[in-house]
């Protein structure tokens, strides 16, 4: 569960990050680890464990709205 609404912005750049990793064939874990980096880049302040856990809860929320197909 998100505990920090993304700003659009944020948003846009995980999830970009999320799909062109993974439009570039890279393994689930890679797909996620860019999505996290993209969340840390905007914000730096946020404890490494708690970006990842917003980054991840983002993109699942977006899988489960049938935005992507994530590859087991």
């Amino acid at each position: 569960m998100l505990r920090t609404i993304p700003d659009r912005e944020t948003a846009a750049a995980v999830l970009a990050a999320f799909e062109d990793a993974r439009r570039a064939g890279r393994s689930a874990a890679e797909c996620y680890r860019a999505g996290v980096l993209a969340w840390r880049s905007r914000h730096p302040e946020q404890a490494p464990e708690y970006a990842a856990k917003q980054a991840v809860a983002l993109i699942l929320a977006q899988e489960k709205e049938g935005m992507f197909r994530i590859e087991p």
